[in-house]
């Protein structure tokens, strides 16, 4: 209970500090969101628990021999560690049932020797310890840096001195490298644990590499294996960074390799207690401006310009990046709605463009000549609208791909006709993200009539073949680690609110005629990641559709024809999710938690 007790302290002056910044509303959302999270949760120590191997298979692994089988050196900082704490992750180190390691220790501890006391008990029993006594605290980044000095090994792996180790975490490491030993950068998933390590809670299941989710949050965070060539040619910690020199140390070596492995196993255990980041982000809010500050740093060397703004949650950031020109858009309306619609979405456009160098296209599936058509384009003569009349047996999307060879614009931007609401200046947040040469789509999110969010991140597998992640969840929630508002790669996103480079539109065939209509975007999006783009969810562009009534919803519907062509795709794992995680629901609940 007294654990529990200090969690809740630990929330109150939380909840206390975002009442003050941002209102009563905005906490009792979070607050529900939280109780909603550990909901979704329950059971999850027992399913964790049911995930660590036998001891009969730790033994097996103790005495498995890898044909490749590097020296792990493990590096702390200590700073007048608990001994409980202490002694808790020195064991889980040297108890690894993978045994070429060296765990290397700096204390900085200054006048208190509790610390080195409990250190050189270990130091007697087990050889594999390095220790180094400093005569002053260098702050995180210079013990750290001091820990790391001590290391021999051809990998380092980074350990916070109070935090816990699974027991056959490094044979995991070890275990991936046997497949990729080229691996340059290994991390893993982790949860958090209680002081008294009697409770573990709120698993962090992370995706395969996604760097532009690491823009908005140093999600790879712990467990972290890194080359130590890699970590000479990238350097190590940074104090200047302090409080997020870990962040800016993963931006380094990021941009310095592309051999990065994932492990979707929780191998790390991250202590709450009252003073720690884990239970209470407040108590480093410096961290947070030094991560800001990273992140600044890190798009200058990328040759990136770009606004980095902090989150209402501490740690997390959005970009809004800088245009490099003016391009013509073209925005096209691939379903017109009736009159009353159609002058709503010019309305709603009207209001929300701050952007001029734009044209509209409407793909109309009704008589030539329309009079509704010509007298709309009259009432509109200061806005470039050309029609496109739909008279072929082809559908509409077979009849676009086909005429985006005439179109003079640069950029194709699909959207919903039948909307409510869009977020000012949509179409500059679109062509942020979109004008970089290595993008392919970028999709905003869509809401329903009722304030649900309806399309946003595509998963492959969610739901049978593609869904939209935390569909149905109300605007103004966040989701799991905030998901639903961090730009981030994903395999897919929605012709709803779609843009794209119509020179990779062109050279991808555009839409595919062979494919089912209801996952055309989703083809696209995959074949602009066949040509080596990136697909990019860019929350910033928020678009709610009209009220209207909803039509019925045909689960598990058969798609052959997109089944057959991505076959081998769709075996795997999507990485931009976690294979921890459900297909059967959109909420990020674990896979096998009743």
């Amino acid at each position: 209970m007294k654990n529990i007790s200090l969690v809740n302290a630990g929330n109150a002056k939380r909840g206390y500090q975002y009442v003050k910044n941002y209102g009563v509303g905005r906490l009792y959302v979070k607050a529900k969101e939280r109780l909603d999270r550990n909901r979704l949760e329950k059971g999850y120590q027992e399913w964790m628990l049911a995930k660590r191997p036998a001891d009969s298979e730790k033994e097996l692994q103790r005495e498995h021999r890898f044909s490749y089988s590097p020296l792990i050196s493990i590096v702390v900082a200590v700073y007048r560690t608990p001994e409980a704490f202490l002694r808790e992750m020195i064991e889980s180190v040297l108890s690894q049932t993978y045994s070429n390691l060296e765990l290397c220790l700096a204390d900085g501890s200054g006048e208190d020797e509790s610390a080195e006391r409990v250190i050189q008990g270990y130091l007697k029993q087990d050889p594999r310890i390095r220790y180094e006594r400093l005569s002053e605290n260098r702050g995180i980044a210079g013990n750290m840096n001091a820990a790391a000095a001590l290391a021999s090994g051809e990998y380092i792996a980074f350990l916070d001195h109070d935090d816990v180790l699974e027991e056959h975490a490094l044979f995991e490491i070890v275990k991936c490298l046997q497949d990729a030993p080229d691996t340059d950068v290994i991390y893993t998933d982790e949860d958090k644990i209680s002081p008294d390590s009697g409770v573990y809670f709120q698993p962090h299941f992370k995706p395969d590499y996604n760097p532009e989710l690491l823009r908005s949050n140093n999600y790879i965070c712990h467990f972290l294996v890194v080359r130590r060539t890699l970590t000479e040619a990238a350097g190590l910690y940074r104090s200047e960074y302090d409080g997020a020199q870990d962040y800016d140390f993963i931006l380094r070596c990021c941009e310095k390799t592309e051999r990065i492995g994932h492990i979707p196993k929780v191998l790390y255990h991250w202590r709450c207690h009252p003073s720690s980041t884990a239970v209470n982000p407040d108590s480093k809010t410096y961290a947070y401006e030094a991560g800001k500050r990273a992140l600044e740093s890190h798009l200058e060397r990328m040759g990136l310009k770009g606004r980095v703004e902090s989150m209402s949650d501490p740690g997390f950031y959005r970009i809004d990046y800088e245009l490099e020109a003016v391009p013509k858009v073209s925005i096209v309306l691939m379903d017109v709605p009736e009159p009353a619609g159609l002058k709503q979405f010019m309305r709603v456009l009207s209001k929300n463009r701050t952007y001029t160098n734009y044209e509209i296209l409407l793909l109309w599936d009704g008589p030539e000549k329309n009079k509704f058509i010509l007298n709309f384009i009259k009432e509109h003569r200061q806005t470039p609208i050309k029609v496109v009349y739909c008279t072929s047996a082809c559908n509409k999307f077979v009849t676009f791909s086909r005429l985006a060879e005439k179109l003079d614009s640069e950029y194709l931007l699909f959207l919903e006709s039948r909307i409510e609401k869009i977020s000012k200046g949509f179409l500059e947040v679109f062509l942020g993200s979109a004008q970089r040469r290595n993008v392919g789509a970028v999709g905003g999110r869509v809401y329903d009539g009722n304030h649900r969010l309806k399309n946003g991140v595509r998963v492959l597998g969610l739901g049978g073949l593609a869904g939209d992640v935390f569909e149905g969840l109300r605007f103004g929630y966040t989701g799991y680690c905030h998901k639903v508002v961090l730009q981030q790669n994903c395999h897919a996103v929605s012709v709803k609110a779609m843009m794209v480079r119509r020179e990779h539109f062109l050279k991808v065939g555009g839409f595919s005629q062979d494919v089912e209509d209801r996952l055309k975007d989703v083809d696209l999006c995959l074949k602009l990641e066949k040509l080596g783009l990136w697909n990019i969810y860019e929350p910033g562009v928020v678009l709610v559709e009209q009220n209207r009534k909803p039509r019925k919803k045909r689960g598990g519907r058969p798609a052959a024809a997109f089944e057959k062509k991505w076959k081998e795709l769709l075996l795997l794992p999507d990485r931009y999710y976690n294979s921890n995680l459900s297909l059967e629901a959109a909420d990020y609940r674990i896979r096998d938690v009743d």
